[in-house]
Protein backbone atom coordinates (compact mmCIF):
# COMPACT_ATOMS: atom_id res chain seq x y z
CA UNK A 1 0.00 0.00 0.00
CA UNK A 2 1.05 3.71 -0.93
CA UNK A 3 0.26 6.52 0.98
CA UNK A 4 0.77 10.34 0.48
CA UNK A 5 -0.44 13.02 3.12
CA UNK A 6 -0.50 16.74 3.89
CA UNK A 7 -1.39 19.75 5.60
CA UNK A 8 -2.43 22.70 4.51
CA UNK A 9 -2.53 26.37 6.99
CA UNK A 10 -3.06 29.74 6.50
CA UNK A 11 -0.52 30.88 8.75
CA UNK A 12 -1.88 34.51 9.30
CA UNK A 13 1.36 36.06 8.55
CA UNK A 14 1.58 39.50 9.49
CA UNK A 15 3.63 41.87 7.72
CA UNK A 16 6.26 44.13 9.91
CA UNK A 17 7.62 41.10 12.36
CA UNK A 18 4.68 41.12 13.76
CA UNK A 19 4.24 37.41 13.53
CA UNK A 20 7.79 36.27 14.61
CA UNK A 21 7.19 34.94 17.81
CA UNK A 22 3.70 33.15 16.74
CA UNK A 23 5.05 31.52 13.89
CA UNK A 24 8.07 30.42 15.39
CA UNK A 25 6.01 28.70 17.93
CA UNK A 26 3.87 27.73 15.03
CA UNK A 27 6.97 25.79 13.20
CA UNK A 28 7.19 23.81 16.57
CA UNK A 29 3.52 22.57 16.32
CA UNK A 30 3.51 21.48 12.69
CA UNK A 31 6.98 19.80 13.28
CA UNK A 32 4.53 17.38 15.11
CA UNK A 33 3.17 16.65 12.74
CA UNK A 34 3.77 13.18 10.31
CA UNK A 35 2.60 14.50 6.94
CA UNK A 36 4.22 14.24 3.95
CA UNK A 37 3.87 17.62 2.38
CA UNK A 38 3.02 20.94 4.55
CA UNK A 39 1.33 23.88 2.36
CA UNK A 40 1.36 26.71 4.02
CA UNK A 41 0.00 30.70 2.81
CA UNK A 42 0.13 33.92 4.15
CA UNK A 43 3.89 33.92 4.65
CA UNK A 44 4.12 37.56 4.49
CA UNK A 45 8.09 37.83 4.64
CA UNK A 46 11.14 35.88 3.40
CA UNK A 47 12.66 36.42 7.33
CA UNK A 48 8.99 33.87 8.32
CA UNK A 49 9.40 31.57 5.54
CA UNK A 50 13.09 31.48 6.75
CA UNK A 51 12.00 31.10 10.46
CA UNK A 52 9.57 28.42 9.32
CA UNK A 53 12.66 26.56 7.81
CA UNK A 54 14.53 25.99 10.50
CA UNK A 55 11.79 24.88 12.66
CA UNK A 56 10.70 22.20 10.45
CA UNK A 57 13.52 20.12 10.41
CA UNK A 58 11.90 16.44 9.59
CA UNK A 59 10.70 18.42 6.32
CA UNK A 60 14.51 19.22 4.03
CA UNK A 61 12.62 20.09 0.95
CA UNK A 62 11.27 23.16 0.48
CA UNK A 63 9.56 25.12 -2.62
CA UNK A 64 8.62 28.66 -3.40
CA UNK A 65 8.88 31.00 -5.79
CA UNK A 66 11.82 34.00 -3.97
CA UNK A 67 10.57 37.80 -4.40
CA UNK A 68 12.06 40.50 -2.80
CA UNK A 69 10.31 40.92 0.36
CA UNK A 70 8.08 37.69 0.64
CA UNK A 71 7.74 34.73 -1.20
CA UNK A 72 5.09 35.23 -4.15
CA UNK A 73 1.68 34.58 -3.18
CA UNK A 74 3.07 33.98 0.23
CA UNK A 75 3.17 30.72 -0.39
CA UNK A 76 5.28 27.95 1.02
CA UNK A 77 5.60 24.05 0.45
CA UNK A 78 7.96 22.37 2.64
CA UNK A 79 8.14 18.60 2.02
CA UNK A 80 9.84 15.28 3.22
CA UNK A 81 9.93 14.73 -0.59
CA UNK A 82 12.21 15.71 -3.09
CA UNK A 83 9.98 17.48 -5.97
CA UNK A 84 11.00 16.81 -9.47
CA UNK A 85 9.26 19.81 -10.53
CA UNK A 86 8.37 23.26 -9.13
CA UNK A 87 6.14 26.29 -10.88
CA UNK A 88 4.42 29.14 -9.74
CA UNK A 89 1.82 30.78 -11.88
CA UNK A 90 1.26 34.26 -11.45
CA UNK A 91 -2.77 35.35 -11.47
CA UNK A 92 -3.92 37.15 -14.88
CA UNK A 93 -6.61 39.21 -12.87
CA UNK A 94 -4.73 40.05 -9.31
CA UNK A 95 -6.99 43.36 -8.79
CA UNK A 96 -5.70 46.79 -9.03
CA UNK A 97 -3.21 48.37 -6.31
CA UNK A 98 -5.71 51.49 -5.63
CA UNK A 99 -8.45 49.09 -4.25
CA UNK A 100 -8.88 47.61 -1.10
CA UNK A 101 -7.73 44.78 -2.18
CA UNK A 102 -3.94 46.38 -2.88
CA UNK A 103 -1.89 43.73 -0.38
CA UNK A 104 -3.81 40.72 -2.34
CA UNK A 105 -2.16 43.18 -5.65
CA UNK A 106 0.82 43.23 -4.39
CA UNK A 107 2.02 39.85 -3.07
CA UNK A 108 1.42 38.31 -6.61
CA UNK A 109 -0.90 35.91 -5.33
CA UNK A 110 -1.16 32.63 -8.06
CA UNK A 111 -0.67 29.40 -7.97
CA UNK A 112 2.42 27.31 -6.38
CA UNK A 113 2.79 23.39 -7.41
CA UNK A 114 5.23 20.59 -6.74
CA UNK A 115 5.10 17.48 -8.84
CA UNK A 116 6.13 14.17 -6.45
CA UNK A 117 7.34 10.92 -7.28
CA UNK A 118 5.28 8.56 -4.63
CA UNK A 119 6.12 4.64 -5.36
CA UNK A 120 5.39 5.62 -9.37
CA UNK A 121 3.10 7.93 -8.45
CA UNK A 122 2.90 11.48 -9.77
CA UNK A 123 1.22 13.45 -7.23
CA UNK A 124 1.19 17.22 -7.93
CA UNK A 125 0.45 19.44 -4.89
CA UNK A 126 -1.36 22.85 -6.10
CA UNK A 127 -0.90 25.67 -3.45
CA UNK A 128 -2.84 28.83 -3.29
CA UNK A 129 -4.52 31.54 -2.07
CA UNK A 130 -6.92 33.33 -4.43
CA UNK A 131 -8.11 37.39 -3.35
CA UNK A 132 -10.03 38.58 -0.66
CA UNK A 133 -13.61 39.65 -0.68
CA UNK A 134 -13.18 42.26 1.96
CA UNK A 135 -17.16 42.95 1.81
CA UNK A 136 -18.38 38.83 2.15
CA UNK A 137 -20.94 39.27 -0.66
CA UNK A 138 -20.25 36.27 -3.32
CA UNK A 139 -22.76 37.03 -6.15
CA UNK A 140 -21.72 37.02 -9.60
CA UNK A 141 -22.51 40.85 -9.84
CA UNK A 142 -19.26 41.85 -6.78
CA UNK A 143 -16.70 43.39 -8.20
CA UNK A 144 -13.84 40.93 -6.07
CA UNK A 145 -15.84 37.54 -6.96
CA UNK A 146 -15.37 39.04 -10.45
CA UNK A 147 -11.98 39.04 -9.24
CA UNK A 148 -11.97 35.17 -7.39
CA UNK A 149 -14.23 33.98 -11.00
CA UNK A 150 -11.20 34.63 -12.77
CA UNK A 151 -9.05 33.39 -10.97
CA UNK A 152 -11.15 29.52 -10.25
CA UNK A 153 -10.95 29.46 -13.94
CA UNK A 154 -7.32 29.93 -14.06
CA UNK A 155 -7.01 26.83 -11.83
CA UNK A 156 -9.16 25.19 -13.84
CA UNK A 157 -7.23 25.23 -16.74
CA UNK A 158 -4.25 24.65 -14.85
CA UNK A 159 -5.62 20.97 -13.75
CA UNK A 160 -6.81 20.61 -16.77
CA UNK A 161 -3.60 20.72 -18.18
CA UNK A 162 -2.22 18.47 -15.99
CA UNK A 163 -1.94 14.62 -17.22
CA UNK A 164 -4.96 12.48 -16.31
CA UNK A 165 -2.94 9.76 -14.54
CA UNK A 166 -1.30 11.84 -11.86
CA UNK A 167 -3.05 12.23 -8.51
CA UNK A 168 -3.70 16.42 -8.15
CA UNK A 169 -4.36 18.05 -5.10
CA UNK A 170 -5.48 21.61 -4.91
CA UNK A 171 -5.25 23.29 -1.38
CA UNK A 172 -5.28 26.70 0.18
CA UNK A 173 -7.16 29.62 0.92
CA UNK A 174 -9.58 29.92 -1.72
CA UNK A 175 -12.06 32.66 0.34
CA UNK A 176 -15.49 31.33 -0.65
CA UNK A 177 -17.70 29.20 1.10
CA UNK A 178 -19.38 26.47 -0.27
CA UNK A 179 -22.80 27.82 -1.01
CA UNK A 180 -21.20 30.05 -3.53
CA UNK A 181 -21.27 29.67 -7.32
CA UNK A 182 -17.58 29.99 -7.38
CA UNK A 183 -17.05 26.53 -5.70
CA UNK A 184 -19.39 24.86 -8.29
CA UNK A 185 -17.55 26.76 -10.82
CA UNK A 186 -14.49 25.08 -9.54
CA UNK A 187 -15.86 21.29 -8.78
CA UNK A 188 -17.96 20.79 -11.50
CA UNK A 189 -15.09 21.18 -14.56
CA UNK A 190 -12.78 18.66 -12.91
CA UNK A 191 -14.87 16.62 -11.31
CA UNK A 192 -12.67 17.50 -8.20
CA UNK A 193 -13.26 15.59 -4.92
CA UNK A 194 -14.18 17.76 -1.37
CA UNK A 195 -13.49 15.04 1.14
CA UNK A 196 -14.93 17.47 3.57
CA UNK A 197 -17.98 18.56 1.49
CA UNK A 198 -20.16 17.56 4.24
CA UNK A 199 -18.42 18.57 7.10
CA UNK A 200 -19.76 21.69 8.66
CA UNK A 201 -16.98 22.62 11.03
CA UNK A 202 -15.49 26.03 9.82
CA UNK A 203 -12.38 26.45 8.59
CA UNK A 204 -12.08 30.35 9.59
CA UNK A 205 -12.08 31.29 12.80
CA UNK A 206 -13.11 34.88 13.12
CA UNK A 207 -12.00 37.33 15.78
CA UNK A 208 -14.72 38.08 18.64
CA UNK A 209 -17.24 41.37 16.95
CA UNK A 210 -16.36 40.04 13.57
CA UNK A 211 -19.84 39.17 12.08
CA UNK A 212 -20.84 35.03 12.26
CA UNK A 213 -20.97 35.01 8.26
CA UNK A 214 -17.17 34.83 8.62
CA UNK A 215 -17.70 31.66 10.78
CA UNK A 216 -17.30 29.31 7.55
CA UNK A 217 -15.68 27.08 5.27
CA UNK A 218 -12.82 29.35 2.97
CA UNK A 219 -10.21 26.53 3.24
CA UNK A 220 -10.16 23.40 0.85
CA UNK A 221 -8.18 20.27 0.52
CA UNK A 222 -9.85 19.01 -2.85
CA UNK A 223 -8.36 16.15 -5.19
CA UNK A 224 -8.61 15.21 -8.69
CA UNK A 225 -8.09 11.46 -8.91
CA UNK A 226 -5.56 9.96 -10.94
CA UNK A 227 -7.15 8.06 -13.98
CA UNK A 228 -7.75 4.12 -13.51
CA UNK A 229 -6.91 3.97 -10.00
CA UNK A 230 -8.65 3.58 -7.06
CA UNK A 231 -7.97 5.99 -4.14
CA UNK A 232 -8.57 6.07 -0.24
CA UNK A 233 -8.94 9.40 0.86
CA UNK A 234 -9.27 10.62 5.32
CA UNK A 235 -9.61 14.47 5.66
CA UNK A 236 -10.01 16.39 8.71
CA UNK A 237 -9.87 19.82 10.10
CA UNK A 238 -7.50 20.65 13.07
CA UNK A 239 -7.26 23.35 14.96
CA UNK A 240 -3.80 24.40 15.90
CA UNK A 241 -2.80 25.38 19.12
CA UNK A 242 0.27 25.89 21.07
CA UNK A 243 -0.02 22.99 22.98
CA UNK A 244 3.03 24.55 25.51
CA UNK A 245 0.60 26.99 27.01
CA UNK A 246 -1.90 26.85 29.87
CA UNK A 247 -4.50 29.45 28.63
CA UNK A 248 -6.66 29.65 25.82
CA UNK A 249 -5.76 33.73 24.83
CA UNK A 250 -1.92 32.45 24.63
CA UNK A 251 -2.69 29.11 22.70
CA UNK A 252 -3.56 31.59 19.83
CA UNK A 253 -1.34 30.43 16.68
CA UNK A 254 -3.46 31.77 13.31
CA UNK A 255 -7.09 32.61 12.81
CA UNK A 256 -7.89 29.39 10.45
CA UNK A 257 -7.95 25.65 11.01
CA UNK A 258 -5.57 23.26 9.11
CA UNK A 259 -6.73 20.53 6.60
CA UNK A 260 -5.04 17.61 6.75
CA UNK A 261 -5.49 14.74 3.83
CA UNK A 262 -4.34 11.22 4.08
CA UNK A 263 -4.46 9.24 0.64
CA UNK A 264 -3.74 5.79 0.03
CA UNK A 265 -3.94 3.18 -3.46
CA UNK A 266 -2.57 0.14 -3.87
CA UNK A 267 0.29 0.42 -5.88
CA UNK A 268 0.06 -2.47 -7.54
CA UNK A 269 -2.98 -1.41 -9.34
CA UNK A 270 -2.77 -0.75 -13.16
Amino acid sequence: MSEFSLLSLNTFGLPFYLGLGRLKRLARELERWNVSVICLQEVAQNDYAALLQRGLTSYPHRVDERFLHAPKGGLEIFSRLPADHRRFEVYQDRGVWHSIGIADWATYKGILSATFNVDGMTVIVMNTHMHANYYGVWHPSNLLSGILRSQVRQVNQAILALPPEALVIICGDLNFPRNSFLYQELIEPNNLLDPLAEDPRPTYRPFPLVPSKWKTSLDYALIRPPAQKDIHVKADVIEVEDTLKKMSIQRFLTDHNALALHIDWDSADP
